[in-house]
C-alpha cells in the first residue's frame, strides 16, 4: 500500500520507507516529488490493510514496488529510516541490481526482530526469515509509560552485541550493494547506536573491498529522530522513548540531512 507523487514528467523514481512507527510520509514524498522525481511512499505495516506491526514482512512485497516502478524508469532510489533504513539495505543485497542509489538514515547494521514478538523475524523472503534476529536485551523494557520514564534503549542494542557469533550471523552483508550509499548517524542517537551501526556497515564494505562510493554524514550531538524532538509516544508500541539530542541540533541536522540527501539523490539518480 503506498501513495505516488509526480510532478511533470520525472526520469527517476524513489521509494520512500518510514521506520518502526509505520503508515506512510505523504508530506516527505510530496516535498520529494517536487524536486523531479517520482516518489512511491510505500507503508509495509501501520496503515489501512496491512498488519498493524512490523512482523514477517515478506521482502517479495517490495519486490513488486520496483516491477511496478521499473515499467516507467529503470533509475530506482531507496530512502530508508531507522528500520526503514535496515529494510533499505537489505533490499539492496537482495535486489542489487534493482536499484541505483540507497540513503540510509541513522540504520542498522544488522537484521532485528519483530516489534510485537521479537521471537519471530521482521523480515522473510520465500516464507524464510531473512537472517537470525540480532540478540537484543530486555531487561529494563517494561517502562517508557510516562514521559518522566521514557526508554532510552541503545544499551539494549549495545548489550546485545556482546554476544558477537550471534551478532555477525545476523549482520547484514552489505557488500552484496552494487549502489552508492548515503549513511547518516547520529551521535546521541538513544533509540540504537546509528553511529556505531555505520561504522560497522564501512566495516564491512572495506573489509569485503566493496568498489560502491558511500559517504557517512556523523551528527556528532543530534538524536535517533531530528524531526521529532528529543522525546515521544510510540504510535505502534504505545510506549514513550528517548530520541536524544537537543531542540537547537536536531533542528540543524533535520534541516542539513534533508539537503544533503537531496543532493546525494541529485548526484546519483
Amino acid at each position: 500500500m503506498g501513495t505516488l507523487f509526480r510532478e511533470g514528467s520525472p526520469t527517476s523514481a524513489i521509494v520512500l520507507l518510514g521506520g518502526m512507527s509505520g503508515g506512510m510520509n505523504e508530506e516527505r514524498a510530496e516535498l520529494l516529488a517536487q524536486n523531479g522525481y517520482t516518489v512511491f511512499s510505500l507503508a509495509y505495516f501501520g496503515a489501512k490493510s496491512l498488519p498493524a506491526t512490523l512482523n514477517q514482512v515478506p521482502l517479495e512485497y517490495f519486490e513488486k514496488a520496483f516491477q511496478f516502478l521499473r515499467s516507467e524508469t529503470d533509475q530506482i532510489g531507496l530512502w530508508g529510516g531507522s528500520r526503514g533504513a535496515e529494510l533499505s539495505l537489505l533490499l539492496g543485497t537482495q535486489f542489487s541490481d534493482q536499484i541505483s542509489a540507497i540513503a540510509a538514515h541513522v540504520p542498522s547494521s544488522a537484521v532485528y526482530g519483530a516489534l510485537d514478538d521479537y521471537s519471530k523475524p521482521a523480515w522473510t523472503y520465500r516464507n524464510k526469515p531473512i537472517f537470525p534476529n540480532a540478540p537484543f536485551t530486555y531487561e529494563e523494557i517494561a517502562s517508557g509509560k510516562n514521559v518522566e520514564s521514557a526508554i532510552a534503549s541503545t544499551p539494549f542494542f549495545i548489550n546485545g552485541m556482546q554476544d558477537k557469533e550471534a551478532f555477525a550471523k545476523s549482520s547484514i552483508p552489505v557488500e552484496k550493494i552494487k549502489c552508492p550509499l548515503l549513511l547518516i548517524s547520529a551521535g546521541d542517537d538513544q533509540m540504537w547506536p546509528s553511529a556505531l551501526f555505520a561504522n560497522q556497515i564501512i566495516d564491512r564494505l572495506k573489509e569485503h573491498r566493496s568498489q560502491v562510493h558511500y559517504t557517512h554524514l556523523h551528527y556528532p550531538k543530534a538524536g535517533h529522530a531530528p524531526a521529532k524532538g528529543t522525546v515521544g509516544l510510540h504510535p505502534v508500541m504505545n510506549r514513550w522513548f528517548v530520541y536524544g539530542g537537543s531542540e537547537e541540533e536536531n533542528a540543524f541536522a533535520a534541516k542539513d540531512w534533508w539537503e544533503q540527501t537531496l543532493n546525494f539523490f541529485k548526484e546519483r539518480l
